[in-house]
């Protein structure tokens, strides 16, 4: 029964990943967007599922129509859209960018190998590390993916300490065949744009990227961004919501730690929904735009091309962020939330943002009360938890009457008793990890994988614990008193 159930939950809980996108209108136009509606739909999604504080940015054109925060940032502070958070993978977009505007320059071209700009960049195959292009990296064709990865990376490392651990790094599809997303290629490319520009990268990004849209609350540093007066982020346990650290890995600044505004980061999507330009700053042609948003297996420069939009957004271990442009409608959206709960990225997120795509493109969004309620599946973990205590706690009880009747029991028996405290928890361990590999497909690494279920899912982490570790105690106590007796 623990098996069946356990299982059930994980699979409701990957289940729930992927909603179904609502139709695209055909026309929309800001004055035609019920504000108001969008403001109550966020406050009810944020009281059912519990989640702490969002900020949205909507733009039309040339120019922001919509800017709201709501809840909070932590300690006492009102969530506002100039509150920076982390805005995970959308640092991708900001660091294609970054390329592209040197190959515009001539200084790096897409089709040139990584080792031309990184003369010491290797992988373990000999041949992919000549091969691998800039053009691989950017959209993510190198062959490379977590599944082959498995170096350990402490969070302090350098830049090139990250980079020199994909010496590692073993392919897992033919170079330039086949669409393997990989957050270390992007850290890759920043080595690139340091070697090519002569700027290391936080001052080129400020320097050619935010200072000329006007992202000034945007920021490399976390200091200067707390300074500014950072989100606390945030995790659950049991659907409570807690205040979790957030580390910052600066070695992965341009693939997934960069931090910003829904404010800032409208100015960005209005630059890239405007064939380059913010107000009179032109960042990059009309024709490497384009070239960004050509799509090679589904994925641009940077960006997911999508028949009715393009976006990328991102997750951190405390953050979501959604960047979604939407060319036909001249329409940009920008949400962030201050939630980093890998079950929230994909069900409570998913919701707000699907009510809110819904709103802005004139469609009736999902009724607040369709999909789960994160709170709802907390409460069925921490049910499940107690459940499992008092299962164990009995068992154990009865441990030393199975001692007792021990020299009645039947060698078979004998066997069967000490077997099925091993062969539950092991079943349960094969389910999980054939379920989790199974939803992560190409990004599956097992070692990454434990360290997220720690960072991202710890009531997750309880529940196995809870569930797995007493019966494996109890089965080397039945096989120590069998081997006696």
């Amino acid at each position: 029964m623990r098996l069946l159930t356990i299982a059930i939950i994980f699979c409701i809980l990957l289940g729930t990943a992927i909603a179904p996108s609502p139709a695209v209108a055909t026309n929309t136009q800001s004055d035609q967007i019920d504000y108001n509606r969008i403001d109550r739909y966020i406050t009810a999604q944020m009281s059912k599922h519990g989640l702490k504080g969002i900020s949205l940015a909507i733009t039309e054109g040339e120019k922001i129509v919509y800017l709201q925060g709501y809840g909070t940032a932590g300690q006492g502070r009102e969530m506002t859209p100039q509150t920076p958070m982390y805005i995970g993978s959308q640092s991708k977009s900001i660091t294609s960018l970054a390329i592209a505007q040197l190959a515009e320059q001539g200084k790096v071209k897409l089709n040139d190998p990584v080792i031309k700009y990184i003369p010491w960049f290797k992988v373990s195959d000999a041949q992919a590390t000549v091969k691998i292009t800039v053009g691989n990296l950017l959209y993510h064709t190198s062959g490379l993916s977590d599944a082959g990865y498995t170096a350990f990376v402490p969070d302090n490392a350098s830049l090139e300490e990250g980079i020199r651990s994909l010496v590692y790094a073993k392919l897992t599809a033919p170079v330039g065949q086949k669409f393997q997303y990989f957050n270390m290629g992007y850290c890759v490319l920043m080595q690139v744009i340091e070697n090519t520009s002569g700027e290391i990268y936080s001052d080129y990004v400020q320097h050619h990227i935010f200072s000329p849209l006007g992202m000034d609350h945007t920021y490399t540093d976390p200091a200067s961004a707390r300074a500014d007066g950072l989100s606390q982020g945030y995790s659950r346990l049991f659907g409570f919501t807690i205040p979790w650290p957030q580390p910052h890995l600066a070695y992965q600044l341009g693939d997934g730690y960069l931090i910003s505004t829904a404010e800032d980061l409208a100015h960005f999507a209005i630059a890239m929904n405007n064939q380059g330009v913010y107000l009179d700053q032109r960042i990059i042609s009309a024709a490497m735009l384009r070239q960004i948003f050509t799509p090679v297996n589904g994925y641009g420069m940077g960006w997911f091309i999508m028949p009715d939009h393009i976006n990328h957004g991102g997750a951190n271990e405390t953050f979501k962020t959604f960047v979604d442009l939407y060319p036909s409608h001249n329409l940009g959206l920008v949400l962030l939330i201050n939630q980093g709960y890998m079950i929230d990225h994909y069900v409570s997120a998913e919701q707000v943002f699907k009510g809110i795509e819904a709103l802005a493109l004139g469609l009736t969004p999902p009724p607040i009360a369709q999909g789960w309620s994160v709170r709802t599946i907390g409460s069925g973990l921490l049910v499940l938890v107690f459940a499992l205590c008092i299962l164990h706690t009995w068992n154990f009880l009865h441990l030393r009457k199975w001692k007792i009747n021990l020299p009645s029991i039947s060698e078979a028996r004998r066997i069967l008793g000490v077997s099925i405290s091993f062969i539950i928890p092991s079943l349960i361990l094969i389910i999980i990890y054939c379920q989790v590999r199974n939803f992560f497909g190409y990004r599956f690494n097992l070692t990454y994988q434990m360290v997220m279920m720690y960072k991202a899912l710890p009531d997750i982490s309880i529940l196995l614990i809870i569930g797995i570790v007493p019966d494996y105690i109890q089965g080397f106590i039945k096989l120590a008193w069998a081997i006696r007796g």
